[in-house]
């Protein structure tokens, strides 16, 4: 009995469905089996949303609410969003829904027209009026997600065209923000989301020598960052690593010092492909507006790898990988580097001048006592077949290139002690001569197609017997169980 009344029902909905089609529309007529597809998302009788808006779509629709199921969404996440549209009248042919996913800054937009069975089968202008409309969407935040919110606004168009609210209300793109959620970024194990670090960055009144050792009496004066943490949400990293960084007039100073249990770094040439393998990686971002941010990466033969992005990964593959760091480094192996032995890791000593970061045509200047810039710093370790890594700030995501949770550096003064005239403080008369050593170059500058090309051939004409050729350029070469750069 029960049974027979299931079925009543069902052929019921399916009847109410094919009339409200049959009367209201003159597109093409859906088939039965779209039908039935249909029926599980339109009713006569009136939803109960979760949380209500009833906003007036020019008296032809009404947008009664939504449900959410949950009230953050983290990047890399899917969260499920429920509308619930209300058809007063018709609308007429070729008008569509639309829902538009904005970062905090209003400078990224994903569209997601047409997430949704109701949406490319159901769409408005097959809207019977008195009918209930429930529009189910899968939504997911990629994992390079910018900034502390997600803003969905959510709408009609044909051409075009949006169709307003009765009381005008809309952004300067005629859109209808609907909900705003929350995007917070890696959290602990209790679920309190981590701040980005912030290290105080003394002035320096003398250079380090680059030697590949931080036992140089100025860096005493700089702070240790806290010990590197797992990429993702800040826990103990595979890999241990601190860094201390000083900076005067001319450099910024960056000493990183790895443990590491086996060397790898077979890499030899400028620009090689560094993060496959052993590697300190520095991201940096000086005004700190999540675009023009820079890279560079030393590995344990002081090998350069240096690029800087318009945005994040963005000109896609390496960014602009004709862009020069005048980099200075030193460093050290306490190990032998790609043998069979045991090793203990080693120390990285960079010097970037701050002209490295102009940026069209204008000279960069050093920072200010009191200014702060965003940086990270990343440890890139190859064990067997994988690739692990850490962190000075955790990401919330896989990718590196996420400039919003980039720790802090403020730069400070010279402390009281390098005030005095300590013969060990003062400035040596010619500073590349006696600490410094030549800047690494690059050669004839190259177009950066051709450039990538030379790195990529490289890399093929190097690997092993029976390894696998590399991706085609613009594909994620590095595969990390922890996370890739």
């Amino acid at each position: 009995m029960n049974a027979g009344i299931m079925s009543f029902t069902r052929l019921a909905s399916l009847f109410l469905v094919s009339w409200i089609i049959a009367c209201t529309s003159d597109v093409e007529p859906l088939t039965p089996a779209q039908r039935e597809a249909v029926a599980a998302y339109v009713s006569k009788v009136p939803p109960s949303p979760q949380h209500s808006l009833d906003l007036d779509f020019d008296g032809k629709v009404r947008l009664l609410g939504y449900d959410l199921d949950r009230a953050q969404w983290r990047p890399g996440e899917t969260m499920r969003v429920t509308w619930y549209w209300h058809a007063v009248e018709p609308v007429g042919e070729g008008w569509k829904l639309f829902t538009h996913i904005d970062d905090a800054d209003h400078e990224r937009t994903l569209n997601q027209d047409g997430n949704g069975t109701l949406r490319w089968l159901y769409g408005p202008d097959r809207w019977s009026p008195g009918t209930y409309i429930r529009d189910s969407q899968e939504l997911h935040l990629p994992e390079d997600w910018l900034g502390t919110v997600a803003h969905l606004y959510v709408g009609l168009w044909r051409d075009g065209q949006r169709l307003r609210l009765s009381d005008g209300a809309s952004d300067n793109k005629g859109r209808i923000l609907a909900l705003t959620v929350p995007t917070p970024g890696p959290q602990d194990a209790r679920g309190n989301q981590h701040p980005v670090p912030k290290l105080a960055l003394v002035q320096t009144k003398r250079p380090p020598r680059l030697d590949g050792s931080l036992g140089d009496p100025v860096w005493s004066f700089a702070n240790t960052t806290r010990v590197f943490v797992e990429t993702r949400q800040g826990g103990v990293a595979p890999i241990q690593a601190s860094a201390k960084l000083l900076w005067d007039q001319r450099y910024l100073y960056v000493g990183v010092d790895v443990k590491d249990g086996f060397l790898r770094a077979s890499h030899t040439e400028r620009d090689d492909h560094l993060w496959e393998q052993d590697c300190v990686e520095l991201m940096i971002d000086p005004d700190g507006d999540g675009k023009n941010y820079f890279e560079i990466q030393v590995s344990p033969r002081g090998v350069v790898f240096d690029t800087r992005y318009d945005s994040p990964r963005f000109p896609p593959p390496f960014g602009h990988t004709d862009w020069d760091s005048k980099i200075r480094v030193g460093v050290s192996s306490r190990g032998n580097i790609d043998d069979k032995e045991a090793d203990a890791g080693y120390i990285v000593e960079m010097a970037i001048p701050w002209q490295a970061f102009s940026l069209g045509g204008r000279l960069a200047s050093p920072p200010a006592i009191g200014d702060e810039w965003r940086a990270n710093l990343y440890i890139m370790d190859l064990i067997a077949d994988r690739q692990q890594a850490a962190a000075w700030s955790p990401l919330g995501t896989r990718d590196f290139h996420v400039p919003r949770r980039f720790g802090i550096l403020a730069f400070e003064g010279p402390p009281e002690e390098m005030l005095g005239t300590n013969e060990p403080l003062e400035m040596p008369l010619d500073i590349s001569a006696d600490r410094m050593p030549k800047p690494i170059g690059r050669g004839p500058a190259l177009e950066r197609g051709v450039k990538d090309t030379m790195i990529r051939k490289r890399v093929i004409n190097r690997r092993h017997p029976g390894e696998p050729a590399p991706a085609p350029l613009g594909a994620k070469t590095v595969e990390s169980s922890e996370s890739p750069r």
